[in-house]
């Protein structure tokens, strides 16, 4: 597999049962790569002081199972917003190849409202997005969410969901028009073409999605100012009430066991796995919240954005 920089434990990419459930050597693999790319993302930030917690399952897996929950296949951490963002600005000077710290910023088209950490010799791409070979940087990769304060007024919430889902639309949309990556034929291939060169140059004020993506984070922060009880990673969604974390929850935090490693998660983790979870300490096997995405933790992700390599999946997940 891709060159690491951590040291596994002896056996640690063998097959096992856990939970009843099988983790295979392949998954093992992903595990590894992402737990190489947390420890470049925890050395970052005790290097400048910046405090973050593990999130949802990543969290649970510490506190229940000493490591990933057996059916899981990411690593999520959370940040503040000013913590994000203090991150976000010596991010891109401190990871080198094959580590790549993507934005909207560093990777414009990748529509994620948060940022990534990825790494170059690897690949992990969502099932949806499989069809379109998009170009954007697509190696296996951990979660860097922010937490925005979440108004309790519920018109006034309705009112920044509905801005932001606005300008989330209208950003994607920007971009489409002046996406280089155009890979349509023919008659509507030539018009895309003219379109490209039209909103790179001339038409360019009509698409700029850079400036509307800042205007969304923006409106993401509306209520940052205050000291509300919940936050939220409303960059990421507004919609899903697993989303939403009690402010106090998230500012003091205990190390705790992730497989060979440590990692700080809610001091009061009883209540912050309830809120997000319910009655967490019951098994139940289920997945992970990406949906379907295709791993390949020995080969580059261009070889298969590129169309040189074909994504196979696995029979069970056809």
């Amino acid at each position: 597999m891709t060159e690491l920089n951590i040291t596994l434990p002896e056996n640690f990419l063998e097959g096992e049962t856990r939970c009843d459930y099988y983790i295979s050597p392949e998954m093992k693999k992903v595990w590894a790569v992402e737990l190489d790319l947390f420890a470049e993302f925890d050395r970052v930030c005790k290097k400048y002081g910046i405090p973050y917690l593990a999130d949802g399952g990543t969290a649970l897996g510490a506190v229940r199972h000493g490591g990933f929950i057996p059916w899981d296949d990411d690593l999520d951490v959370m940040l503040m917003r000013e913590d994000y963002e203090r991150f976000c600005q010596v991010a891109p000077n401190e990871f080198r190849e094959p580590y790549f710290f993507q934005t909207e910023y560093t990777d414009p088209g990748s529509f994620r409202g948060h940022a990534q950490l990825r790494n170059s010799n690897t690949t992990a791409i969502l099932r949806t997005e499989a069809e379109d070979l998009y170009q954007f940087h697509q190696g296996i990769f951990i979660d860097i969410f922010p937490l925005d304060a979440m108004i309790g007024d519920k018109k006034l919430y309705a009112a920044q969901r509905a801005e932001a889902m606005k300008l989330r639309e209208k950003w994607k949309r920007q971009y489409r028009l002046t996406d280089k990556y155009n890979r349509i034929g023919g008659l509507k291939g030539r018009v895309r073409d003219v379109l490209h060169f039209l909103y790179q140059g001339p038409l360019k004020f009509l698409a700029d999605y850079d400036r509307t993506y800042r205007k969304y984070e923006r409106v993401c922060q509306k209520y940052n100012h205050l000291e509300t009880k919940y936050v939220g990673a409303l960059s990421f969604t507004f919609d899903r009430r697993s989303e939403i974390r009690l402010r106090e929850d998230m500012l003091e935090t205990i190390d705790w066991d992730f497989e060979f490693m440590k990692i700080p998660v809610p001091k009061n983790y009883e209540h912050a796995l309830t809120q997000v979870f319910g009655e967490w300490h019951e098994f139940v096997k289920g997945g992970s919240a990406h949906g379907d995405v295709f791993f390949d933790p020995d080969t580059p992700y261009t070889e298969y954005t590129s169309g040189r390599k074909p994504i196979v999946w696995p029979e069970s997940e056809a």
